[in-house]
């Protein structure tokens, strides 16, 4: 996807925040000793938001369709309605511009976990393709996750690019 494909994509699903007003509790690193340090809901909160900001940021123009049931497999509320509302523009647009991407999760850092909803901050890199590079590129983005806990499983209810 260009990057007129890109900002589409983050208007048609997140608002931009002027400012990042979270606090950080926990931010891992994958060193050792830091998952030692968490306790078992905020692993479950990191895992849910990892999964879901790499199925978020995978794209495949060959075969779209399970990653975007992958990505609805993980939202809940308004980010599963936006997000599927956009289903056939994006795929259609995946497909139009030959793109791929790939992400990686470099940080996470989970804030103001209650029982049933949380705060995720992460950082990823995307390795993107399309028809408008030559060679895979790598994108940075900062992204800010809202989950609740549906059904015992921690769900992405909206999801927002951040600076």
């Amino acid at each position: 996807m260009g990057a007129r494909g890109w900002r589409a994509l983050a208007a048609a699903l997140a608002v931009v925040l002027v400012a990042l007003g979270v606090g950080i509790v926990v931010v891992l690193r994958g060193s050792a000793g830091v998952d030692d340090q968490l306790t078992a809901e905020q692993h479950e909160v990191a895992a849910a938001a990892r999964t879901e900001a790499l199925a978020f940021l995978r794209v495949d123009h060959r075969d779209m369709e399970p990653l975007v049931a992958a990505v609805l497999d993980g939202a809940t509320g308004d980010f599963a309605e936006q997000y599927d509302a956009q289903r056939e523009r994006l795929v259609s647009e995946a497909v139009r511009t030959r793109a791929s991407s790939t992400g990686e999760v470099v940080s996470l850092g989970v804030a103001d976990l209650t029982d049933d909803a949380a705060t995720v901050v992460l950082a990823a890199n995307s390795t993107v393709s399309n028809s408008s590079t030559d060679e895979p590129q790598t994108r940075y983005y900062r992204l800010r996750l809202r989950l609740e806990r549906v059904g015992g499983r921690w769900l992405t209810s909206s999801l927002e690019f951040v600076r």
